[in-house]
């Protein structure tokens, strides 16, 4: 099973909060991270903006990314919010097993 983070913007901390905790409780990824202080800069219907975000990466596996990112969806309140998968090329493959246990796939 391959190893993935999922890289998401939020609002706020307690908005990544939240939803970290509910991928970590629904097992849809083995742990999450949130990093406050991010300063974005993006256009968004046609005018430039800045916003104080924070980001939120889960570790879990490429089977559960579908679900994780429609219960992202459904939790965020943005309206289109940035949820990127990127591959995991290599790392502890005794880490990367027990993501993959604490998902629910033990067939890594």
């Amino acid at each position: 099973m391959e190893a993935v983070l999922i890289y998401i913007t939020c609002a706020d901390r307690d908005e990544a909060r939240r939803i970290g905790r509910q991928l970590v409780q629904k097992r849809l990824a083995a742990c999450t991270n949130v990093f406050s202080g991010v300063e974005s800069f993006f256009q968004w219907e046609g005018r430039l903006e800045q916003a104080d975000e924070t980001v939120l990466i889960a570790k879990t596996v490429n089977a559960k990314v579908p679900d994780l990112i429609e219960a992202v969806r459904a939790l965020h309140s943005y309206t289109v919010p940035a949820v990127l998968v990127m591959p995991v090329t290599g790392g502890n493959s005794a880490f990367m097993d027990w993501v993959a246990s604490e998902v629910g796939v033990c067939d890594r």
